[in-house]
């Protein structure tokens, strides 16, 4: 074997060691970046049944009475409470009394859970920008992901082409 053939073959091995990664790397952060927008945010309610799972976001209320939920989902366990982070205790009594306005009729229906939704929103839209929570985005994840993953794919082009120069050459 000449010093040209395992010089090759040591690029080779160096290459497949930094572009394996790079692209495992950048396919998971390109997953998580993806989806993390279907998250529910932390003023969104979810109006579900009793026994249905929760995420680790959002406010989990019962479709047909409004009461908070005590849910469990992957890693969370959710006590019954209705507290919406960045809310004072008005805000938060406000909320409440609007649900029990609601539901005082026995049942809550679609247009009712869009009239609670429609209600936080506006609380949350007048709260100040450092109480304010934000929605968590996944658009950083998926630029590192992105990065990652054509960084790997230019690099394993670089090296296809080089091999196809060495083969070309009798290497």
């Amino acid at each position: 074997m000449s010093s040209d053939s395992t010089a090759a073959v040591l690029l080779t091995m160096v290459g497949g060691s930094l572009i394996l990664p790079l692209l495992l790397v950048g396919g998971i952060f390109l997953v998580i970046g993806l989806n993390t927008g279907g998250n529910p945010g932390p003023y969104t309610v979810v109006f579900a049944k009793a026994g249905d799972e929760c995420g680790a976001t959002g406010q989990y209320l019962d479709a047909s009475t409004g009461e908070p939920l005590r849910c469990m989902g992957p890693g969370v366990l959710r006590d019954a409470s209705l507290e919406f982070p960045g809310f004072s205790r008005e805000q938060n009594d406000e909320v409440r009394r609007w649900l029990a306005t609601l539901a005082e009729d026995g049942e809550l229906s679609v247009f009712d859970h869009r009239s609670v939704q429609a209600k936080i929103d506006g609380i949350a839209a007048g709260l100040p920008a450092g109480t304010r929570v934000e929605r968590e985005s996944g658009s950083t994840r998926v630029w590192i992901g992105a990065t990652l993953t054509g960084a790997g794919l230019l690099l394993l082009s670089g090296f296809a082409w080089r091999r196809r120069q060495n083969r070309r050459a009798g290497f």
